[in-house]
């Protein structure tokens, strides 16, 4: 710090919707590191931008709301210094809170510290980016603070606390360390488990785990084979072969003369691509509307983008090394070759390894109120987020009412996570465990069914406020749901039906 320049006032500042930046501001406000300089604690929209200069240092500590943006306390704020003229002499740092979870981590406190340097304002140390690593962040942060402030401007110059962000471009390589088949039956579920050592990964429950597949080697030498070229395997390794964007179909009918591809890109025939692309992969297209002279490997290279993450609800609580999923495999046979699903191919046959990047899913979290009753109603492995939720409702509050509505084709081999949900319902952990297995009796037994069957008991729940976590596919799962849910509020003469949960923000709905 610049001896010449003493200190004639601290100004902390924070941004914070959930509060949790506020607590760790007045936090600050308090510790020893800041005892001789009386900070005034202030939202940030109240700090007169105008009046910064020399003589002031800005400590601001802050939140990022959503993906990046402000939170509604710093909003003006931020305005104003972007209007500020030079911010010379003021002096500053910055404290950012965040969740990896979103691509934007840190968004706000990012803008925040390059527009004070842009106005000449200077740092007095790193910026921080955490998340929920920040209680020892803090801890380390506030110490060195404090001697910075007290002139010694080298006492921080190697601190660097910064959670990395990962994504599609900068993924993060995890070991496979369990593979785990829960059912008897084809197609396979599987239990995965992967090791996050290392990463600074945080997630919650609820939230997704992105996987970057690598392609099927057979594929890849399949469509070298084609073009008679044995490096276009290495060349095709990392595009996406499995899911052809409508401007690459578009780009292969021109080159190719292909008027039956053109045909089906038509709107009108939408439903008609669907069915054609489902199953097919790169070089089935390519070998009903091209051929290697018509479309150069140069060109198809260049049409392709990037193989494309494949998201995964997480079905672990949050605060563990590892992260668990539950897969559906995809295997089949089609035109004389096996074919794997790009996702569950890399996890089930790949290297020990896979990419993958952690996204938040801020609308399937668990209600603020520990008292709360919750409805899970899950179909095959639409449970893996549900079984997140699961334990990390047993991990912070053992009384909460928890009853889960699973569904699956037969008890005796497709009875997903039985012995776990089981023990979980001796124990406690799950008040009501109800079961429909649809190819059981007679007649089909769906998940409606058996919340029709037990409407009594989750109308009572519905009545307590509880929370209603759905997920499955979307297609079969989601109208029928929402029918049996309305016929109780119906039957009750209550207000509990879809839309009223919808507006109550009490449903949360995972779909595919």
């Amino acid at each position: 710090m610049n001896a010449m320049a003493p200190i004639q006032r601290v100004l902390l500042g924070y941004g914070s919707e959930s509060g949790t930046a506020r607590a760790l501001a007045r936090r600050l406000e308090t510790h020893p590191a800041l005892r001789d300089h009386a900070p005034q604690l202030l939202p940030l929209n109240d700090i007169d931008v105008a009046q910064l200069g020399h003589g002031d240092v800005l400590l601001a500590v802050a939140s990022s709301f959503g993906d990046g943006e402000p939170p509604a306390n710093g909003e003006r704020f931020y305005a104003a210094l972007r209007q500020a003229p030079s911010l010379q002499g003021l002096r500053y740092a910055v404290f950012g809170l965040g969740d990896t979870g979103y691509p934007r981590f840190c968004g706000f406190t990012k803008a925040l510290d390059a527009l004070l340097g842009e106005h000449h304002a200077l740092p007095l140390l790193q910026r921080v980016d955490a998340d929920a690593c920040y209680p020892a962040f803090f801890d380390r942060w506030a110490p060195a603070l404090g001697e910075v402030l007290a002139g010694d401007g080298t006492a921080a110059q190697d601190l660097c606390l910064q959670v990395t962000a990962y994504g599609q471009d900068h993924a993060f390589s995890a070991a496979i360390v369990a593979r785990e088949r829960l059912n008897q039956s084809d197609p396979a579920a599987w239990h995965i488990t992967l090791d996050l050592t290392g990463s600074g990964i945080a997630y919650q429950a609820g939230d997704t785990l992105h996987v970057i597949p690598d392609n099927d080697p057979v594929l890849l030498q399949a469509l070298a084979d084609w073009y008679g070229d044995p490096e276009a395997a290495l060349q095709l390794a990392d595009r996406e072969l499995r899911l052809p964007g409508r401007a690459v179909l578009r780009e292969i009918a021109r080159l190719g003369g292909s008027e039956p591809l053109k045909l089906l890109l038509k709107s009108s025939q939408r439903a008609a691509l669907e069915a054609y692309l489902h199953g097919h992969d790169l070089l089935d297209i390519l070998q009903d509307h091209a051929s290697p002279d018509t479309l150069p490997l140069d060109r198809l290279i260049a049409l392709l983008s990037p193989c494309l993450p494949r998201a995964y609800s997480i079905a672990s609580a949050a605060g563990q090394t590892q992260v668990a999923l539950c897969v559906r495999e995809v295997r089949y046979v089609r035109r004389g070759r096996e074919r794997r699903g790009a996702g569950t191919g890399s996890l089930l046959q790949g290297s020990g390894t896979v990419r993958v990047y952690c996204r938040a899913n801020p609308g399937f979290r668990l209600p603020d109120d520990p008292d709360c009753p919750v409805l899970l109603i899950g179909t095959g492995t639409g449970i893996a987020p549900l079984m997140g939720l699961i334990q990390e409702m047993a991990a912070g509050n053992p009384r909460r009412d928890v009853c889960l509505v699973f569904g699956e084709k037969h008890r005796a081999e497709d009875f997903l996570y039985r012995t776990q949900l089981e023990a979980w319902q001796q124990d406690g952990r799950l008040t009501t465990l109800l079961t429909a297995f649809s190819r059981d009796g007679q007649a089909k037994y769906y998940v409606q069914d058996a919340i029709g069957e037990h409407a009594a008991q989750i109308g009572a729940w519905l009545e307590r406020g509880a929370h209603l976590y759905l997920c499955g596919n979307r297609r079969h799962l989601e109208s029928a749901v929402r029918g049996a849910i309305d016929d109780i509020a119906t039957d009750a003469g209550s207000h509990n039906g879809w839309e009223a949960l919808t507006a109550q923000g009490r449903l949360h709905c995972e779909l595919y």
